[in-house]
Order: structure tokens, then sequence, then C-alpha cells
């Protein structure tokens, strides 16, 4: 899927950005496979054929990150130590099908201690209109979807756990990445996952390598599959991305918070909540590149502040973070600034750079 070749649709940029450092959460506890039938594996390979045909139109917003620490009573940080960005685009053969694509994480090259962990996402909506075609935007006709994940796996809970981790891929030289698909179809949702024990370890920079990988592990036909069906699934047919796309209209059309939707990942119930709303008046935002020199300097006037909070009711998992929303112009419902703190000692601050 070469994104680099997609030209841009300006048409998109009045559309709700999604971030996706928040892949990082949605790499949970997997529930109990079961043998996929006939049926079951020709959806999961129709979705995998929907994530790998790129829209020949789509906007791109970039962003640079900055990550910070905890040392006992102190937080310390740094800039540029990483990247990421946002696409959106709509099929130029059915204006039916939506794709958003998330790329977030850290650059080896800049990181402290060369620090590689990343992850990445495709969400594909097929809408009932075309979605020039709809008069109510952030009315949820989505009829289907499918969603690629993946990502550099990691289960460091702490900086001294992480330096183990990267200290082990080094002298076994095996670096480890999960990749998953998944379907929501009316009434049922379909996933599969695939390992990958890697001797390269791929970088953000390499993904479409890495994505070529995972593709051909996520087509075997044998891999088991994850069913959902019943009162357990959600009936939304949007997952994650789509989901925090109708949330962030919902903000912007005024909506109060403390809204919260439904959602199916991995075969698993999800509830994605709109948790509190605050105006911003400006924000300042000044980032330095790798010589002390000003890499970002940009003001920014009526933002929104959403926070959001991610919840598994079967595990009791929750995950949270907030997106600093542009309210006026071209900027209207992009996100300028994500923050993300997975846990305690380690946050994640995404600066929009370009767009």
């Amino acid at each position: 899927m070469d994104w680099n070749s997609i030209p841009q649709d300006k048409s998109l940029m009045a559309k709700t950005a999604i971030p996706r450092v928040l892949l990082l959460f949605l790499f949970c506890t997997l529930p109990k496979p079961t043998l996929p039938n006939s049926s079951d594996r020709e959806r999961i390979s129709e979705a995998l054929d929907w994530v790998r045909v790129a829209p020949e139109n789509a906007v791109q917003y970039n962003y640079v990150m900055t990550a910070r620490v905890r040392l006992l009573f102190f937080w310390t940080g740094k800039d540029d130590v990483g990247e990421g960005f946002i696409r959106r685009g709509i099929s130029k053969d059915d204006r039916r099908k939506e794709m958003i694509q998330v790329l977030f994480g850290s650059d080896p090259v800049k990181a402290p201690r060369a620090i590689n962990r990343w992850g990445a996402g495709t969400e594909v909506q097929w809408h009932q209109t075309p979605l020039e075609a709809q008069a109510n935007e952030g009315a949820d006709d989505v009829t289907a979807s499918a969603f690629f994940g993946f990502m550099k796996s990691s289960k460091g809970k702490s900086a001294s756990e992480m330096q183990e981790e990267l200290k082990n891929e080094g002298e076994h030289g095996e670096h480890l990445f999960t990749g998953i698909l998944s379907r929501v179809d009316p009434g049922q949702a379909l996933s599969t996952t695939a390992p990958l024990a890697s001797i390269t370890d791929f970088t953000l920079h390499q993904y479409q390598s890495a994505e070529s990988v995972i593709y051909e592990r996520l087509r075997a036909m044998d891999r088991p599959v994850r069913v959902l069906a019943g009162e357990q699934s959600c009936d939304r047919r949007r997952q994650f991305l789509g989901t925090l796309e109708q949330l962030i209209e919902y903000a912007l059309a005024g909506s109060t918070a403390h809204r919260s939707l439904c959602y199916n990942y991995n075969s698993k119930l999800n509830v994605l909540t709109l948790e509190s709303l605050e105006k911003m008046k400006s924000l300042a935002v000044r980032v330095r590149g790798p010589k002390g020199e000003w890499l970002l300097e940009k003001d920014y006037e009526d933002l929104l502040q959403a926070d959001f909070v991610s919840f598994e009711p079967a595990t009791g998992n929750k995950s949270s973070f907030s997106i600093l929303l542009g309210t006026q112009g071209n900027l209207r419902g992009v996100p300028v600034q994500i923050r993300y703190q997975p846990n305690w000692w380690f946050q994640v601050v995404l600066n929009l750079r370009t767009s």
C-alpha cells in the first residue's frame, strides 16, 4: 500500500482526523480463538482485501513526537523523538468506502537509547450512501468495517523493564511484532491475529515492508478466527477509529461530555466515552530540533480539548487520552495536539507539524 503516491483531496480537510499513538492500547488480552468455518475464512480474506487497497485521493496530517519520563518527583523530556501521521481518503471507485490510517511511534535514530516502539492501523468503513451525499454529518450509516493493526510488541511496565526488553532483543536478535485483522458486520464480529518474531527490527519508516510480511501471515487460511455475536457484541459497525471519529463530530457539534459509544475490537466489546470537554482560548506550541533550534513554533486559538476513556467490560481495562481539536477553518476537527500517558512513568505528546 503506497500511501505516499496518493494525491491530496482538500475536500477532506474539514473531516475529522483520528490519532494513533492510541494504537498502543488497542492490542490487549485476546479472547479464546475458535476454528474458522469456510464462511468465516472468506469474510476475513475479503476484509484483508479491503484494507490493502488504498484510495486514490487522501489528505495527510504529520506529527512530531515529544516523550516525557517521570523520575521520582519530576518529569524530564525530549522533543523530536518520533513522528507519525493521520491519513484519510475515500475510494475513487466506490464513494461509500472510507479509509482512515494512522501510524505513530518512536524513531530509534532520534529516541533515547534507540527505543523502537510504534504502531499502525488502517480502518475501512463501508457507508450506506456516498459520503458527499450525506445530509447529516455524524450520522451512523456504516454497514460494515474492517481494521488492520500492526505494532511493535512490548510488555514493559516501567523504564527498567523497557530497557531489559531492549537488551534481550539485542542479545537474541529476535524482535516481536503483532498483527490483527478484524471485521464487523451486522450481528457478528470476526478477528484473527498473527504474531511475528523477526530478525529485522522494523522501524516506523519500514512499515510497508513489515506490512507485507504480516499480510501474508494473516492470509493463511488456517489461522484461528475469533467470533463474537449476539448480546455480547456491540450492534454498531464502526470500530475504534470510526467510533472516535463520531464522538469528535459530536463534540464539535456542541454535544455535552459523558457521551459513550460501544465498539467491537478483536471480537471483544469495548466502550469509548467522551469524558470531558473544555474550550481553550489559546495554545503556544514550541518544539526543539536535534541542535536546539525551533523545529515548530505555532500559536493556536479557539481549540477544544476532548478527553476520552476506552473501557473493556470483560477485563476492566481502561485507557485514557486527550485531543486538542481545531474548531475553525481548515483545522476544524483536526487534532493539533494529542496527549497519551499509557502508564505512570511515560507520557507522549504529538504536535501537528504540517497538513
